[in-house]
């Protein structure tokens, strides 16, 4: 008989939290503990965002999952959270809580019992990247290395590029039906869905062999250049392609546009790019034969789909 596991989703709200909520209802025998911060449910009605988080929760209750209210920059709000928890899977984002937050939730996990941490990477291997490669992933390894130190299992889950972002990657200037890329346009890039991620995510949770290992997967891995085929094939659109240099021009591209920048925006995307294009962090043991009952979607279904 089976164990039934008890997890801890952080981020539960977000665009990949409330999908990893799901999955891990789908798998069944699984208690699952959605943490959100708290809801003033008078402001719903006219604050946007309030009124989305809203109905994911509403969505999450409905399909079984614990409601829990918590606060990452809170630490004293975590403890309870996390007393009984077997698994603790972080899906925070990009912000200024993403350090701090997440070793206080390590802090927790560990002070609670917890057999396991998944932090919030679902990213190309950050772990092969240098400080100052990626803005964003720097954070990424930060918080790793904690994890590491704190003594807590882990298991990393990388996968590569979300699909959903592709015509937002700087190699499409769809304004100007452009494929522009760097280098010679022939390294291969990892991609996969954020519903894939989550589910592969949700196979982490309940797979203990993975302790102290990454799962990287990837639903497709195409060159910059395949990439241009099959958008091309999939939307009918015909994009005239550009290169725009070498690697090394790249880098140091983004070099100059960091020290001029006004926002991490106008260059991180780049740096996301750089770790693809210079293979810098190409995912090396991709592990979706692991679990073959997941089929996950290639680009050209997803560009088939209209979701980009």
């Amino acid at each position: 008989m089976t164990t039934k596991l008890t997890v801890l989703v952080a981020g539960s709200t977000g665009m990949l939290g409330s999908k990893i909520v799901s999955a891990l209802l789908d798998k069944g025998n699984i208690d699952v503990r959605a943490m959100v911060r708290r809801l003033n449910p008078a402001q719903a009605s006219i604050n946007d965002s309030n009124a989305e988080n809203r109905k994911k929760i509403d969505a999450m209750k409905a399909k079984g999952a614990t409601i829990v209210e918590g606060n990452v920059m809170e630490p004293e709000t975590l403890l309870p959270l996390c007393a009984g928890v077997d698994v603790v899977v972080s899906a925070i984002g990009n912000s200024e809580v993403t350090v701090p937050g997440q070793k206080n939730l390590i802090d927790a996990a560990k002070q609670q019992g917890v057999k396991r941490f998944i932090p919030s990477d679902y990213s190309v291997d950050y772990r092969k990247l240098d400080y100052g490669d990626n803005d964003n992933l720097d954070k990424r390894k930060e918080v790793f290395e904690y994890l590491q130190q704190s003594g807590l299992e882990y298991t990393l889950v990388l996968n590569g590029v979300f699909m959903e972002f592709i015509t937002y990657m700087p190699l499409f200037d769809l304004e100007h039906q452009t494929f522009q890329y760097w280098g010679d346009g022939e390294t291969p890039l990892d991609l996969t869905t954020t519903d894939d991620t989550a589910k592969y995510v949700a196979e982490a949770v309940s797979d203990p062999s993975l302790a102290n290992m990454a799962l990287e997967v990837a639903g497709d891995t195409l060159t910059s250049k395949q990439l241009k085929a099959t958008y091309e094939g999939a939307t009918g659109s015909k994009l005239t392609e550009k290169s725009l240099g070498s690697i090394a021009e790249m880098k140091a591209w983004i070099t100059n546009k960091k020290a001029s920048a006004s926002s991490l925006e106008e260059y991180v995307y780049h740096q996301y790019m750089y770790a693809m294009v210079s293979g810098k962090g190409k995912l090396d043991r991709i592990g979706n034969a692991r679990y073959p009952h997941i089929k996950p979607m290639t680009v050209k279904q997803f560009l088939s789909k209209g979701d980009s």
